[in-house]
């Protein structure tokens, strides 16, 4: 048997990146402790490098728990790798552009996948654009995944909801 194949799907975090503009405050990244700033601790016999990253929890690719909606469910820390990694998936392709992405998959298709949609709006990604009014999943698709119970829903967006409409 085949080992699993891991794709990465991360993008780089740099400090001052933007993550949501005008919303939520940019990422610092940075030395809490350089090198040389460590070595009078030790002496000048040892040295170190302590990096600080300061972010909110949806910057660049990111991964929500249910605690994100809903404050009686499980958050981040809760989720074991293994229902994150290694999983079989659904890959579906849909249009970049702001409008409902519908998901037209029966439910048993979706039941334990991770279901990835692709739109090509990470091409955006470092540019203002990628905050431009995007896509996102329209209320029959959440449906259906919830339902339908998917492992894992992921998108190549700025986020699943429609970030123009506060419901």
């Amino acid at each position: 048997m085949d080992a699993p194949r891991f794709v990465d799907l991360s993008l780089a975090i740099h400090d001052g990146m933007p993550t949501l503009p005008g919303l939520l405050p940019e990422a610092h990244v940075g030395p809490l402790m350089t090198h040389e700033e460590s070595r009078p601790r030790y002496e000048g016999q040892a040295e170190f490098y302590l990096g600080r990253v300061d972010i909110p929890g949806n910057t660049g690719t990111y991964l929500d728990a249910p605690f994100h909606r809903f404050p009686d469910r499980e958050d981040i820390a809760s989720v074991e790798l293994d229902r994150l990694a290694g999983l079989p998936g659904i890959l579906v392709d849909a249009a970049p552009e702001h409008a409902p992405v519908d998901l037209d998959l029966p439910e048993e298709v979706v039941r334990g996948e991770a279901v990835l949609v692709r739109t090509g709006w990470d091409r955006r990604w470092g540019t203002d654009a990628f905050f431009e009014p995007d896509p996102y999943l329209s209320e029959a698709s959440v449906e259906l995944l919830v339902q339908g119970g998917a492992a894992l829903v992921g998108v190549d967006w700025n986020n699943v909801d429609d970030t123009t409409d506060p419901a």
